[in-house]
């Protein structure tokens, strides 16, 4: 079949819908033939009439279009009713199967807590057990990290070896016991290379006591604390042992700078944390002095029975041990409740993902409008096709004006329902943003439709003023 091609003049400030681009050669040519002869009849009709004739019949014909108008715009705003009618029970009837299923789900959750307590519990056990093995595993860790962390400072520097850090720490507090020059029967006796005796010895006139300095980067680590209490356990005659770290903390014991600890009715440990911190640690030294003084005189308190007082302290040490476990118990419960109050929140998610998917549901089932309009409007083809979706929303929004407004579709719902009733496959996007204008493929409008559109069409018809003039006709005068 061979075409023609035409060209055709219209004014510059007029604009083509975009339909006219998908209009087929025989569609042009129908659109063609029925215009003129529509224009044709049209101009026949106006120059056999006169002005008030034309005027008469354009107001009739504007009449007739507003009545029509007039009774379509009442049959809409009925229809609009019912339809809000008919939306209004629908959505209070899933409202209420909503309720009831959301009524049953909470029973069922209640059914679920009684009956699986104990399997709950024994999850929550289970996880427990787990978190404490990945929680003494990352301790080790970190740990082994800090140790390597340590070991490649010393390397790198190559400055100070071990031994001679351990005698500048034990020179350093040499020169901070001298403070003790003054007092009845000191001396200080370096024990450091004699194991099991800690690194000094102070002497005085009332008590003993063994001392164990260091000089570490990091915390003084557990294995120091129980190594420097064998030895004063080894020391019977000593009553008190000073674990000095006169740079770091002592871990477990670094809530306040001296803390004690007693290992037995008759011994005790001294924890001095940062003493080269403190702007006079002779000072510092000083003070713990008297304090271990005062606790001597308690222990050789003569005027108490001594059996007492070793019950009392006894009973002392195992209330001590009771509240430590139960602080541990107390910390168990804590996790415990944290790990059912996670589980209520996941809980409360999958709620809220039910909620969510009833309610998206109900809304999708609420698009019969948009449903009747594709099935009425659009055929679906297996050609190359293509149909814009701002050509399927002008036509939509053209027939569908009064339910757009109520039920607020926007372009960007139409477009989400078009991709709905597609496959993937058949959009095509125009450029990267999704939200964007995109082209349908496989599916074309309804020839009926077409017909339809251009005959309700309003036609724009210029009229030739001079037609409309009529001739004067002047008589000359003989």
């Amino acid at each position: 079949m061979s075409f023609k091609i035409i060209n055709i003049t219209i004014p510059n400030e007029k604009v083509l819908p975009d339909i006219i681009n998908t209009f087929s050669p025989e569609e042009n040519y129908m659109m063609l033939k029925i215009g003129c002869e529509t224009l044709i009849e049209g101009r026949k009709t106006i120059a056999n009439l006169s002005n008030n004739e034309v005027y008469r019949k354009i107001e009739g014909e504007f009449k007739v279009d507003i009545n029509r108008l007039n009774s379509d715009i009442e049959n809409e705003r009925k229809s609009s009713l019912l339809i809000q009618e008919k939306i209004s029970k629908m959505y209070d009837s899933q409202i209420e199967q909503l309720n009831k299923r959301l009524e049953y789900t909470m029973s069922q959750i209640e059914v679920y807590k009684q009956g699986n307590s104990v399997s709950l519990n024994d999850a929550l056990n289970k996880v427990k057990e787990n978190y404490d093995i990945m929680y003494r595993e990352k301790e080790k860790q970190v740990e082994r990290m800090t140790d390597n962390y340590e070991k490649m400072i010393v390397q790198q520097q190559s400055t100070k070896s071990t031994s001679h850090k351990g005698s500048e720490g034990e020179k350093q507090f040499e020169d901070y016991a001298n403070t003790f020059i003054d007092f009845k029967g000191f001396e200080i006796v370096d024990k450091h290379t004699q194991g099991g005796e800690g690194d000094f010895h102070l002497h005085f006139e009332e008590f003993d006591l063994l001392v164990d300095a260091k000089n570490y980067k990091k915390k003084v680590p557990v294995d120091q604390r129980e190594k420097i209490k064998k030895d004063l356990q080894k020391n019977e005659h000593l009553h008190f042992g000073w674990l000095v770290s006169l740079n770091t903390s002592i871990d477990k014991f670094d809530k306040s700078p001296v803390m004690y600890e007693w290992i037995n009715t008759r011994q005790c440990l001294v924890y001095i944390n940062n003493l080269a911190s403190f702007e006079d640690p002779k000072k510092i030294l000083r003070i713990v002095w008297f304090t271990c003084k005062e606790l001597y005189k308690l222990i050789e308190d003569v005027d108490q029975d001594e059996d007492e007082i070793t019950e009392l302290r006894e009973k002392s040490y195992k209330l001590f041990d009771k509240v430590k476990n139960i602080r541990k118990i107390i910390r168990e419960i804590n996790t415990s409740m944290n790990g059912t109050r996670n589980l209520i929140q996941v809980m409360d998610d999958e709620l809220r993902g039910i909620l969510e998917s009833e309610t998206t549901e109900i809304v999708t089932s609420n698009i019969s409008l948009f449903d009747d309009w594709w099935v009425q409007n659009i055929e679906v083809v297996n050609d190359e096709s293509i149909v814009a979706s701002t050509d399927l929303w002008t036509m939509f929004k053209q027939e569908n004006k009064l339910a757009i407004n109520e039920m607020n579709i926007s372009g960007d719902k139409f477009k989400q329902y078009i991709k709905s009733k597609v496959p993937l496959a058949c959009i095509i996007l125009r450029n990267k943003n999704m939200n964007s204008a995109f082209d349908v493929k496989g599916i074309k409008m309804r020839e009926n439709e077409i017909v339809k559109n251009i005959i309700e069409e309003k036609i724009e018809i210029e009229l030739n003023e001079e037609v409309l003039k009529r001739k004067k006709v002047v008589k000359k005068l003989k």
